[in-house]
């Protein structure tokens, strides 16, 4: 199958603050995961990063295959709670 999503080493630092170290992994299409953490685990900050919102500290996440950017933002979106 192929890749629709993947995160390649992703770290994201907020100063001192680490919330994503090395985080990899890959999703398939037509697979369903669910991001399961308590709070301040790094699922914000991830989701932000693959829709573009926010910018690794290292690593990277594809998306189709593409370098997260203005062609991925066409068709990942990020909505927040509030």
């Amino acid at each position: 199958m192929s890749v629709i999503l993947e995160a390649v080493n992703l770290t994201k630092d907020y100063g001192t603050k680490r919330a994503l170290n090395r985080v990899n992994f890959s999703l398939e299409v037509g697979k369903i995961i669910g991001l399961l953490g308590s709070n301040g685990s790094g699922k914000t900050t991830f989701l932000k990063i693959a829709a573009g919102i926010l910018q690794p500290t290292d690593g990277k996440v594809t998306v189709c295959g593409l370098d997260v950017g203005a062609e991925t933002k066409k068709i990942v979106s990020y909505l927040p709670e509030r």
